[in-house]
């Protein structure tokens, strides 16, 4: 069959003009009937569904938008076929016709729209024209070339399959398997398919390949393998010249070995089933080979499989060459060296991280110090004692408090007779670096073995393991109970229950599996504790991915947790139930779960009162004013760049314009402003370069869901859909742009989109909780504060969990320069699809190395309470602060909580922070309404108070109106302990945009509108 010649259009023709990314451009004679037969080889199933549009330009006229002026309205479709189409149409002039195959447009929201493709039956041809056609009519057209609308839509060369013929012929060979190597330049894309250029090498050439390479390069390459038949666990072995087997560190194959997000390596085992494609991306770190440079570096490849004795040797060929490039090739994404990040351990350590102090392990005993905490584990290796010494500044005192009452126990119920051999060996430590502790156990309870793993580690953070041996068959029961001391546990959130006052008691029992239920916190600001229930192995679940349920605490629906005060005991229990489990004898299970001690550390209190984020780049451009100028003439320290902004367009993926983003972050360093970033992990823009190799990993880096697994369910007839309703997709994800459903087709799961200013769409597509591409994220980081100068990250939503953070933080720490962790978040509280979980609870094991908060959209700060604002939305129990966003927030009651809007969000955000700098708000000390040392309170109840207080005594005060009416309420002042002597007066200096100047009296019945408040200087008589 022809091939036609595949072009790039000149100019892109827009996407809203409803055409599709491709078109075919075919010469034609005047006629009322054209025949044009198109050798398209469309990937799609059923090609037949869906409608063309034909448009020309007749002379005289111009093309202003790159497509053609007028439309042909009359197309009858006589072939729709994957290999050929034939259409006839009318063709008015004689010349050039555009013929659209996938007109389509993306519907829905812009941020998560749906591709929606022209019908067949749409199609407009006129029934007269239709009814008039005879065969000595029709003339011939012909095609001339293909068109893709951009290089990114282009289905050349790796999209452009085989037809069934040329396939029979390129796989005539009575084998298992065929093997094509081929470069990294051209990434296999087609999964089940096979693209037309390789029919173009001869049988060595597709075997062999030549490059050549740098002295320190990582190279890398792709080892194509087609399954003619099933084949079972592939391998490919590597040799050098000499037929010396090579280690890993000499030649990897990326899919089939790695290292995981701990460090730890692992093989996979991939069978390739019959008809598949499996690229195999390879590389050779060639620094790691002696005495390579300026010589020929030649690499023999073994591919075999496990159920056949057929094997397959290819040969890589590299001229390597004397000089070296940067960092190995990572600065020139088209290498493709930074697959070599996929397996990366960078910023795994047992060492302490700041601001934490190394575990002080007791010598007699097993007790631990940590900052502002001391820890004693009891039975099972789990905490019986937990002293926090924060008070309510949350700040180290001198006073501890306990935060446990009665500490925690695992009770185990067993149907009938239980043989009585109850038993527990002493504990044993191991203590790795400066950072972790690990208390391990064995006991027996219940004809149940117990090997307990407890690591205790310096920010508060606790992974408890208890594994389960059945030494009877039986029917068992597993309770975990956790006594908080009540005088603790003033306050909760968990449990899909809003943070606020702890209530009597509160249950929760999986009825609704997609919400995160299944942790908690307890606490106050002088100390608390969250339990988190985990499956074994632990998967951070983000919004939009399906809820990771633990299996065992689950338990198919008869787990559950609750919370209730015991007021006669001075304690609240939480209980975490399996249900009733039937286990046989030697079964191994695993109850999992996290611990999570607050406050963190004491809150920065000079860093929040110093450091301000401007959010101003958009109103300084409205206003022709230079972004960078704009912050610092607002008082700005901070500036971020988010997803979609100039220099970081693309999701999740800053990395394609690095010379200007390195400009960008140097114009604002020499304005003295710190520069952070929007780079996270939970979705993947398409323009990223290694995202053909990603696919080729399966499910393990993107979300493969089954259900979407052929997208060709889209362009299914109606009566095949309904064959295989349910098979779809999953309701909570999206299609997408047409990118995504043209490209991506064989599965994918849609995520967040991007509209991109030349009139494209970056569409991003989902990945997993825990994969090497947090490998890959991390050795990111690193390259972005090298060689970019970023100074930090600004996380709206995260796609990873606290180990990542962690490995974060140490590669911020170890680039000797200050380096910032800004976390954003709407409210994951609003409706079920979010999870029905608050931020302050999802996030909280990642707030222990943040620096700053902005728990920010879909808060309705006039409603909410100052309790649930308090916990849920300041953050100040867990030792950091936040600020507000929806509404620029409530500027009366954020200062209570020491929260303003950002700068750029709402002009009193300015004057506010006017009377901070001037009240020089850095060394006050913040006395809350919380704190029974606040110096002042109003005798309404619900007109709360707090007082920032300067060591000689003088105080800005802040306070809020909670009562949904208007107020009015006596003040009274502990003079003694401001120093005040006399009388003295609440002066309200004047705040445009938020109050008048205005002086009230010591007696004075001071008023407070409904949602409002004032901001006071109290001044001595």
């Amino acid at each position: 069959m022809k091939v036609m010649e595949y072009r790039i259009a000149a100019s892109q023709w827009p996407m809203d003009a409803e055409l599709g990314n491709n078109r075919i451009i075919a010469e034609a004679p005047e006629g009322k009937y054209i025949r044009v037969k198109m050798p398209w080889r469309r990937r799609d199933m059923h090609p037949e569904c869906i409608g063309m549009k034909v448009r020309f330009t007749p002379t005289g006229k111009e093309a202003e938008k790159n497509f053609g002026t007028d439309e042909v309205t009359n197309i009858r479709i006589e072939k729709a076929e994957r290999e050929e189409g034939i259409i006839v149409f009318e063709a008015p002039v004689a010349g050039k016709y555009e013929i659209y195959y996938y007109p389509g447009k993306v519907g829905g929201w812009v941020y998560s729209p749906d591709a929606v493709y022209d019908k067949v039956e749409d199609m407009k041809a006129d029934e007269a024209w239709l009814a008039g056609m005879t065969e000595d009519q029709v003339k011939e057209g012909e095609v001339l070339f293909y068109e893709a609308r951009t290089e990114h839509d282009s289905y050349y060369p790796m999209e452009v399959p085989m037809t069934a013929e040329e396939l029979a012929s390129f796989t005539a060979d009575d084998v298992p398997f065929k093997v094509i190597m081929e470069s990294r330049l051209r990434s296999i894309r087609m999964k089940y398919e096979m693209p037309y250029i390789w029919t173009e090498r001869s049988a060595e050439d597709l075997l062999t390949l030549t490059d050549t390479a740098y002295a320190n390069e990582h190279y890398v390459f792709q080892v194509g393998v087609y399954g003619i038949k099933e084949v079972k666990d592939i391998r490919v072995d590597f040799y050098d010249a000499a037929g010396n087997k090579l280690d890993t560190d000499k030649c990897i194959c990326f899919n089939l070995s790695g290292v995981n997000t701990d460090g730890i390596p692992f093989e996979i085992h991939r069978d390739i089933a019959e008809k598949e494609v499996l690229p195999l991306w390879c590389g050779i770190p060639v620094e790691k080979w002696e005495n390579a440079a300026g010589s020929e570096l030649k690499v023999t490849a073994v591919i075999s499989a496990a159920n056949t004795d057929y094997t397959v040797k290819s040969e890589i060929i590299l001229n390597v060459e004397n000089d070296t490039i940067p960092r190995n090739g990572d600065n020139d994404l088209w290498r493709m060296a930074r697959l070599f990040w996929l397996n990366s351990d960078l910023g795994i350590s047992d060492q302490v991280l700041k601001p934490f102090t190394p575990i002080e392990n007791g010598e007699e005993d097993l007790s631990m110090g940590l900052i502002g905490k001391q820890i004693i584990p009891g039975s099972l290796g789990l905490p019986e004692k937990i002293v926090s010494y924060y008070n309510d500044e949350c700040l180290i005192g001198e006073k501890g408090r306990n935060v446990l009452n009665g500490g925690f126990s695992l009770n185990i119920e067993k149907t009938g007779a239980v043989v009585n051999n109850d038993a527990e060996s002493p504990a044993e430590r191991e203590i790795r670096g400066t950072n972790t502790t690990v208390i391990k156990t064995e006991a027996i309870r219940s004809d149940i073995r117990i090997s307990s793993d407890i690591k205790y580690e310096a920010d508060g953070h606790v992974d408890c393991k208890l594994y389960l041996e059945a030494a009877e068959d039986g029917e068992y029961a597993f309770n975990l109970q956790m006594f908080v001391d009540a005088k603790m546990a003033e306050y909760m959130v968990g449990m899909c229950y809003e943070g606020g006052k702890t209530p009597g008691w509160w249950t929760y029992d999986w009825k609704h599996t997609e919400v995160f239920g299944e942790n908690v916190w307890l606490g106050s600001v002088r100390g608390g504790i969250q339990i988190k229930l985990l499956p074994a192995n632990e998967q951070w679940s983000t919004f939009g991915s399906a809820h990771i349920l633990p299996p065992m605490w689950y338990n198919e629906g008869m787990g559950s947790m609750s919370m209730k005060k015991l007021p006669d005991e001075d304690k609240v229990l939480v209980e975490s139930k399996t249900g009733r489990m039937h286990l046989k004898a030697g079964q191994k299970e695993l109850l999992h779960f996290h611990l999570l001690l607050t406050p963190f550390h004491p809150i920065d209190y000079k860093y929040h009162w110093t450091e301000r984020m401007s959010c101003g780049g958009t109103r300084a451009h409205t206003q022709g004013i230079d972004k960078f100028d704009w912050a610092v003439e607002h008082g700005g320290t901070l500036v971020y760049l988010h997803h979609g902004s100039k220099f970081n367009w693309n999701i999740n993926y800053p990395f394609l314009e690095p010379e200007g983003l390195k400009g960008d972050v140097d114009d604002a360093h020499e304005r003295g402003l710190t520069y952070k970033i929007y780079y996270t992990v939970r979705e993947l823009s398409n323009y990223a370069t290694e995202l053909w190799a990603l696919r080729s990993f399966g499910d393990e880096i993107l979300n493969m869901d089954t259900n979407t697994e052929v997208v060709a369910d889209y362009w299914m007839p109606a009566e095949e859909k309904a064959c295989r309703k349910g098979m779809c997709f999953n309701p909570n994800w999206w299609r997408g742009g047409l990118w995504l459903v043209e490209h991506m087709y064989e599965g994918y799961v849609g995520q967040w989109h991007q509209p991109l200013p030349d009139g494209n769409v970056d569409c991003a597509v989902h990945m997993n909780g825990d994969s090497r591409w947090h490998n890959y994220y991390v050795e990111g980081m690193k390259w972005l504060i090298e060689e970019i100068g970023i100074d930090g990250l600004y996380l709206d939503g995260i796609g990873y969990d606290r180990r990542i953070m962690k490995r974060l933080r140490r590669v911020m720490e170890d680039s000797g320069k200050r380096c910032d962790i800004d976390i954003h978040s709407g409210n994951d509280h609003q409706v079920v699809s979010y999870g029905y979980i608050s931020p302050a609870n999802r996030y909280l094991e990642h707030f222990v190395y943040a620096d700053s908060l902005w728990l920010g959209e879909g808060y309705a700060y006039e409603t909410m309470s100052y309790d649930y604002q308090l916990i849920e939305n300041s953050a100040i129990p867990f030792g950091v602060m936040s600020e507000m966003l929806q509404g620029g927030g409530n500027p009366y009651r954020g200062m209570v909580f020491g929260e303003t809007a950002r700068l750029g969000t709402q002009p009193v955000v300015y004057e506010i922070l006017k009377v901070q700098r001037e009240f020089d708000m850095t060394d006050t000390r913040m006395l809350g309404f919380w704190n029974p040392e606040c110096p002042v309170v109003a005798e309404n109840d619900r007109i709360k108070a707090t007082a920032f207080v300067k060591e000689d005594g003088r105080a800005l005060v802040a306070m809020a109106n909670w009562y949904p009416d208007k107020r009015s309420s006596m003040v009274t002042v502990n003079k003694e302990q401001l120093g005040i002597e006399g009388d003295y007066e609440f002066y309200a200096p004047a705040i445009e945009g938020f109050q008048e100047e205005t002086v009230f009296s010591s007696m004075d019945m001071i008023p407070f509108e409904k949602n409002k408040g004032w901001i006071f200087l109290l001044r001595r008589k």
